[in-house]
């Protein structure tokens, strides 16, 4: 696998050039992986090695700029590739995905090389975590208030946790992919073959499952400064659910194997049981799930797991409605995310007395109006104007082509235009608990159909922002599709649509038509709305993977592309 020895050797190389010029005087951890080995001190002193596992983290990225940011550009939001919304500016990396523009020469949302990276930091732990110093004269060390054979064993975990984690981010990816537990080295025969998708699996939920054994509950008690953001076993726990998940839906099971969909499921009970209710709970009603996305969540009951962030505004920046000051657009959303949005009454709009082609926008969802700008939604003092001719128009630079901005994850209050803006800490969410339970939903309806404990699990996420109940006596097809509407709305705007609709193998029938966006024109004090559809976006069933970038098909000759590319 000389792919995987060019994202891992090659830096350490240049790295050690510069070592012989500059002595390299720094912590350990600052220096070139392999020296860092070479010197005992990071893998005898357990501060040091907190700090080593602490760095494995750091390939663990923000879905804020998550496709394209980490190929050096400004990024964005996987949204933005979906039929779920399309970016204002044109030349953003997000076309790319949906005018066919990417593939195995250009994919800004690689991830082979950095998973990679993080994989062999787990790997060369495991060889050397049996060096840390535990003990000083026959007594335990003591770090942050606990021991450190304790601290040692929690490492242990972390690391198990994250190598799932980074084997995880290439299966949603490229399906199988070669597994290696050693720190490979130039001698060490590195043009390994790819496992199959399943074999993969496997790797992940072993290692989920010994992350599992030796994580606490929760890091409440101890200092937040030293552990928020760190996995716990139910962080573990959820990897592993929605790992499989994954495995058991249409594009990985195509012969609906209902095994995989009760191992799913067994996966998920634990968050929806009560075996958990005493450190996870749903933020209540539609603030708490409104607070989830825009403040720091450091003791909010309904993470699992987020990735720490520090205060900041450039996603205001890059998300705000053009008229506001220094406003450039950013993610907006689409009419067919808008028509998902159910009115207040639990009916779709196209059937509901609620709704009035006059005033589409009331009487919805309460989730829509704190996840989506739309014309008339209150912002500062204003209100936003997505009409032709208004102050966020269309006509204006990264004017909104759809006729709405996204709201959820952005702060309102912040003015760009201010001597001091104004901040906030924004983590990145990456396991929550109404995803947990949307996950058990649909795998015990695809296991057992729609019984009692699917209603149940529905019923409590749509109850928290006072949506009615799903009616009586829905088939299994029909509790599917409610399944997959609420898993769009409630957790629109945090990266699953993207990986939905390619597990679900729909990908290829609605990410391949054209985009959908209103047209609202203004008369007076009257305003019509006209849905119109915008460009075709292109996509292919080949797309459900990505492909393996060329250089690393000639590097590996053992490294089989994916079909299609």
């Amino acid at each position: 696998m000389k792919s995987i020895k060019k994202y891992l050797f090659i830096p350490v190389m240049f790295l050690i050039g510069i070592c012989m010029v500059s002595s390299c005087k720094k912590n350990p951890l600052d220096r070139p992986l392999d020296l860092d080995v070479q010197d005992t001190t990071v893998f005898k002193n357990i501060s040091y090695t907190t700090e080593y596992v602490t760095d494995i983290y750091s390939g663990v990225l923000s879905g804020y700029t998550a496709l394209g940011g980490f190929a050096g550009n400004t990024g964005t939001m996987y949204e933005a590739a979906t039929d779920d919304a399309v970016h204002a500016n044109l030349s953003n990396d997000s076309y790319r995905y949906t005018n066919g523009t990417w593939g195995p020469t250009y994919n800004p949302d690689d991830m082979y090389g950095n998973s990679y990276r993080g994989i062999r930091k787990c790997n060369v732990f495991f060889e050397n975590i049996g060096k840390v110093q535990v003990k000083d004269h026959g007594k335990d060390l003591v770090i942050n208030n606990i021991t450190a054979t304790v601290q040692r064993d929690r490492l242990i975990g972390e690391v198990f946790f994250l190598r799932a984690y980074y084997y995880f981010d290439m299966l949603k990816r490229y399906g199988g992919v070669p597994i290696t537990l050693q720190s490979l080295s130039f001698q060490d025969d590195i043009n390994l073959p790819r496992k199959t998708y399943d074999e993969v699996v496997k790797r992940i939920v072993l290692d989920c499952d010994s992350a599992f054994k030796r994580l606490p509950d929760t890091y409440i008690g101890s200092p937040t400064e030293n552990y928020y953001g760190k996995a716990t076993k139910w962080s573990a726990a959820a990897l592993k659910a929605r790992t499989l998940l994954y495995a058991a839906s249409p594009l990985n099971n195509p012969n609906n194997d209902l095994t995989k969909w009760t191992l799913a499921a067994e996966a998920a009970k634990p968050f929806n049981d009560g075996t958990t209710s005493a450190m996870f709970t749903l933020a209540t009603g539609i603030l708490g799930y409104e607070g989830l996305f825009k403040t720091n969540t450091s003791t909010n009951k309904e993470i699992i797991w987020s990735r720490v962030a520090t205060n900041s505004n450039t996603l205001e920046s890059a998300n705000f409605p053009v008229g506001e000051v220094n406003g450039n657009g950013g993610v907006c959303p689409s009419q067919y995310l808008v028509d998902a949005y159910e009115m207040k009454d639990g009916l779709p709009y196209t059937t509901s007395p609620l709704y009035s082609a006059a005033n589409p926008y009331a009487n919805r969802d309460p989730r829509f109006a704190v996840s989506i700008f739309y014309n008339g939604s209150p912002i500062k003092a204003r209100t936003v104007e997505t009409f032709d001719g208004g102050m966020d128009g269309p006509q204006k630079s990264n004017g909104s082509r759809t006729g709405y901005y996204m709201r959820k994850h952005i702060d309102a209050a912040i003015d760009l235009g201010a001597a001091t803006p104004g901040t906030t800490q924004r983590n990145w969410i990456h396991f929550r608990l109404a995803e947990m339970i949307l996950n058990y939903a649909e795998a015990l309806n695809e296991a057992q159909g729609p019984i009692n404990e699917v209603y149940t699990a529905m019923n409590l996420v749509r109850n928290r922002v006072t949506m009615p109940v799903l009616p009586a006596g829905l088939t299994q097809e029909g509790m599917r599709e409610r399944i997959r509407n609420e898993r769009r709305i409630e957790l629109s705007f945090e990266g699953h649509r993207y990986w939905d609709a390619r597990r679900w193998n729909i990908a290829k029938d609605v990410f391949n038509r054209k985009m959908r966006g209103m047209k609202i024109q203004k008369t007076g004090t009257t305003f019509t709305y006209t849905p119109y559809d915008m460009e075709q976006k292109v996509f292919t069933e080949n797309m459900n993977r990505y492909p393996f970038l060329f250089f690393d098909l000639q590097s590996n000759p053992n490294l089989v592309q994916n079909p299609g590319w």
